[in-house]
């Protein structure tokens, strides 16, 4: 395959990163640098602060530029690049990256962001009503590593995209917000049929 006059080699993400193993105490993590699986946004929405902090015991440790992933029910997309240190339980996965000389944290959250990433991950999922990812297949999965010029490259375009569509989204949101509240309020206008009242006293009804 090549990619921009490059050869791009495929190595099982294996190859190129780890499980995170490290474990911190419980007491150093508060609801900004706690990610549980419910504070990770579907559809590759980042995260939120987490509404379920533990008091006590150790979590998974995770650092900036680690890639976190919520193992349970893949399809939902859950994924987050780490901007800070903090930590997690068994639930989301810590993806560290063993050379950051050899693969570019943000190419590979692209890639493992990817639907074709996701898909892979269900279709190795483990049980029917709550599929959980399996952690062995996921390392298995094939990850493009072109040269580290051409990650950037790549990464720089993605960002603007990645961008582009965070801007249109908002803009359809209050878009969509605007002719919402525009519906409600010329639905209860008419249904509350003071309009008639005060036009003339109404119709009789036959």
């Amino acid at each position: 395959m090549r990619l921009l006059s490059a050869e791009v080699k495929y190595s099982p993400l294996r190859d190129l990163a780890e499980y995170c193993k490290i474990r911190i105490s419980a007491s150093l993590v508060d609801k900004t640098t706690y990610v549980g699986v419910d504070s990770l946004l579907p559809n590759k929405g980042g995260k939120t602060d987490s509404e379920h902090v533990p008091k006590e015991g150790d979590v998974i440790a995770y650092h900036a530029g680690d890639i976190l992933i919520g193992n349970i029910r893949p399809y939902l997309k859950k994924i987050w690049l780490a901007d800070i240190d903090g930590g997690t339980n068994g639930d989301v996965l810590v993806i560290s990256i063993k050379n950051k000389e050899i693969i570019k944290p943000q190419f590979l959250y692209y890639v493992l962001s990817s639907d074709a990433f996701f898909y892979y991950d269900m279709e190795h999922a483990k049980g029917a009503k709550m599929p959980r990812g399996d952690k062995i297949s996921i390392m298995d999965y094939p990850v493009p590593v072109p040269p580290i010029k051409i990650q950037k490259e790549i990464v720089s375009i993605l960002d603007i995209f990645t961008e582009l569509t965070a801007e249109l989204t908002a803009e359809l949101t209050a878009e969509l917000t605007a002719r919402r509240k525009q519906y409600e309020y010329y639905r209860d206008k008419l249904l509350s049929f003071d309009h008639l009242t005060s036009e003339g006293g109404g119709r009789d009804l036959e």
